[in-house]
């Protein structure tokens, strides 16, 4: 059974794909991958299959430069799961948790040592059917809320929650079929008791068009954009912690 690491960190890495561009090409890439993350990738075509590739290479690079006993990327064994993040065998392990999110060219990861964690990031577009959607997946208190903002500050909060929600499923390994989106709904706090629960973090980039926000015990510590992560900038956003009620 592994011993939980102490001290408790939470990281963040952010990467336009367009800073993957100088990578190997493709044929390259794709040795670092294990057979299911081939079947899986197979599935994709154009952009998802480029998304897929420089996904899973973040991901390979954000565990080596966090894990202590570093493992190079190359050496990582991932294993794809229908429905579920991919298994990082050597990393679940060690008692270290992950989850990862792309959309737009963006892409994020999260790497936790104290408990599940989840991400997810949106790109905030323009959106006719916000309280269609909200009537249907989210709580009615948000419902509510959503009605009374102005259009651009409905789009911002929508995708706030809608982000939290998706990073809430992630962190339970559960799924948007559950339930768990109507549910759950989200208090702005100040956490005193960090470490007991799991809370959501909504992280405001800075001239961003993205929604990210995590769930996890503790607020992300260190975060990063760019790539090689050896020359990423330290980024320093807004984070703003919310207690999760689940009625």
């Amino acid at each position: 059974m592994p011993i939980e690491p102490t001290p408790p960190t939470t990281r963040v890495f952010l990467c336009h794909t367009d800073a993957l561009t100088s990578l190997p090409n493709d044929s390259a890439l794709r040795h670092l991958l294990g057979a299911s993350e081939h079947e899986r990738l197979n599935r994709y075509q154009g952009k998802r299959y480029h998304e897929f590739l420089q996904t899973r290479l973040l991901l390979r690079h954000a565990l080596s430069s966090t894990l202590p006993g570093t493992v190079p990327p190359t050496r990582w064994q991932i294993t794809e799961r229908s429905e579920q993040a991919p298994l990082v065998h050597q990393a679940v392990e060690a008692g270290w948790h992950y989850s990862v999110t792309h959309s737009r060219a963006m892409i994020a990861v999260v790497i936790s040592n104290h408990g599940p964690c989840g991400i997810d990031l949106e790109y905030q577009r323009q959106r006719v059917n916000i309280a269609e959607l909200a009537s249907e997946w989210f709580h009615p208190s948000e419902t509510e809320l959503l009605a009374t903002l102005a259009d651009h500050e409905r789009t911002v909060a929508f995708y706030r929650l809608w982000t939290m929600k998706e990073a809430l499923i992630k962190a339970k390994g559960s799924s948007i079929f559950s339930g768990i989106l109507a549910r759950a709904h989200f208090v702005p706090c100040n956490p005193t008791d960090e470490g007991k629960d799991l809370y959501a973090y909504s992280l405001e980039l800075s001239k961003a068009p993205f929604s990210l926000s995590i769930v996890c015990r503790y607020p992300p510590a260190y975060v990063t954009q760019g790539y090689p992560l050896t020359t990423a900038e330290k980024i320093t956003p807004i984070v703003t912690p919310y207690i999760i009620h689940q009625s």
